[in-house]
């Protein structure tokens, strides 16, 4: 069968626990399905506000497919989260590279309206920024004001100069604007996105980053403080990184690797540290670079930690047999293996928000959609990456174990194929909000699962 006859049709396919490579050819093919329907929503959504509104704009509630209220101060289209015009455009041009080099019809009438809807995003993160003297912000309205949600839900305004630290925004959009400028040619876009990601890397390194996310869930603790650093900036930039290495950017290799390596020497158990078991992984470390313990826990988030491997074996994939790459997949292996073992919940189905190493129990029992596509992603590149076979196979029961869960658990199909974004552990949908009201525009579940799809299709 010829590749333009194949079809993208959704069939719900569930692995074994051991699955065969006809097996993982079966979920790829779901994984495609998913990810057309996901981005197509999105570009249909763009192009239903005529050019009125030139944003990513996924503010859809989950559960029943409708739009949030327009005027709603968190989910409404008066708020533009920064986050989500980074990721958004990243996975707008990631697509669109998908679909330009794909000969189905689907995919080949979908690839010019995803270019357009990039050039107009790439405009509107370009906009904004100059209008925040080079940062975006998380809350921002339409025409680039940063603000916080004060007492009783007002709007407080945020002062933002040149000297202000980059946060999330400011990683996300950098890594967003380099892809669509690479997607679209655009070679002033491109050195800025150049220059912005520049800033910071070295924001990261020399400890000035500062997280610009607003706290909308009481149990995630997400504010920066004194004596507190997280692995988050190191292991987003990751995929920053991997953007600049395939496109052949000077530095981003090395700078890559570098991340890698502070990750698991600062925040994996993996040279025997005492009382934590092989491959444990803690999230902050306190200023001598030791796991921090706050009220008597140590808090471990799974999925960010196998995020973090995911990104990483990409990046490595990237930079190929670079020496200052070498050694790395083992221990990533290892802390892959650990982390899963402790942060996924086979009863409900999904992977707990927060982990106590020293309990060794849960302790925020909610279940996030994104982890268990990013985790997919990460147990398919260790997959590829490693040679012995016993571990091979456990990166293959990883991956099933995800893949059933995410499927039956998550995705609604009656919503495009999208998934709702938490869970409870009593299996019920869950009103929390990870991080944004936001749904995904395709960046955690659609970049993951295409990353996926090539391992399949590349694997010997």
């Amino acid at each position: 069968m010829s590749r333009e006859s194949e079809d993208l049709v959704f069939r719900d396919c569930r692995l074994p626990e051991d699955p065969s490579p006809d097996d993982l050819r079966a979920a790829a093919a779901d994984y495609e399905a998913v990810c057309l329907a996901n981005i197509r929503a999105v570009v249909e959504r763009f192009e239903r506000h005529g050019g009125g509104y030139p944003f990513v704009d996924t503010k859809l509630d989950l559960r029943t497919g409708r739009d949030h209220p327009a005027g709603d101060l968190v989910r409404g289209r008066e708020t533009i989260y920064g986050w989500i015009q980074g990721r958004g455009l990243e996975a707008v041009a990631g697509h669109a590279l998908w679909a330009e080099a794909d000969p189905r019809p689907q995919l080949q009438e979908l690839a010019p309206r995803l270019r357009a809807m990039a050039a107009a995003v790439l405009d509107s993160v370009r906009r904004l920024r100059a209008r925040n003297e080079g940062h975006l912000f998380f809350f921002m309205s339409p025409d680039g004001a940063p603000f916080a949600l004060g007492p009783g839900g007002r709007r407080e305004p945020v002062e933002i100069t040149a000297a202000t630290p980059s946060g999330f925004s400011d990683l996300f959009g950098a890594k967003g604007l380099f892809a669509g400028a690479r997607l679209l040619g655009d070679a002033a876009a491109e050195a800025e996105a150049v220059e912005w990601m520049g800033r910071v890397s070295a924001d990261i390194w020399s400890r000035r980053f500062a997280s610009d996310q607003q706290p909308l869930d009481p149990t995630n603790p997400i504010e920066t403080l004194p004596g507190r650093h997280g692995h988050g900036p190191y292991m987003i930039q990751l995929g920053a990184a991997a953007l600049g290495t395939r496109a052949g950017l000077p530095g981003a290799a090395e700078d890559g690797i570098g991340m890698v390596r502070h990750v698991l020497g600062n925040h994996a158990n993996l040279e025997g540290h005492p009382g934590f078991e092989d491959g444990d992984f803690w999230e902050f470390v306190d200023d001598e670079g030791q796991p921090l313990l706050d009220e008597g826990r140590i808090l471990s988030d799974p999925g960010h930690a196998l995020e973090f491997v995911g990104l990483a074996f990409k990046l490595l994939g990237e930079a190929g047999s670079r020496p200052e790459a070498a050694g790395l997949t083992v221990p990533l292996f290892r802390v892959m293996e650990r982390v899963f073992g402790y942060g996924f919940q086979p009863g409900p189905g999904g992977i707990c928000k927060a982990y106590d190493l020293v309990a060794r129990r849960p302790i925020h029992t909610d279940m996030p959609w994104w982890s268990l596509p990013e985790t997919i992603r990460t147990a398919a590149l260790a997959w590829r990456a490693l040679e012995e076979d016993g571990a091979r196979r456990r990166c293959l029961r990883i991956w099933a174990a995800c893949h059933n869960a995410f499927f039956e658990h998550f995705l609604r199909p009656e919503v495009h194929l999208m998934a709702v974004q938490m869970r409870a552990d009593d299996g019920s949908v869950s009103p929390a909000i990870p991080a944004t009201a936001d749904a995904d525009p395709g960046y955690h579940t659609g970049l993951s699962l295409l990353d996926v799809v090539e391992a399949v299709r590349t694997a010997p």
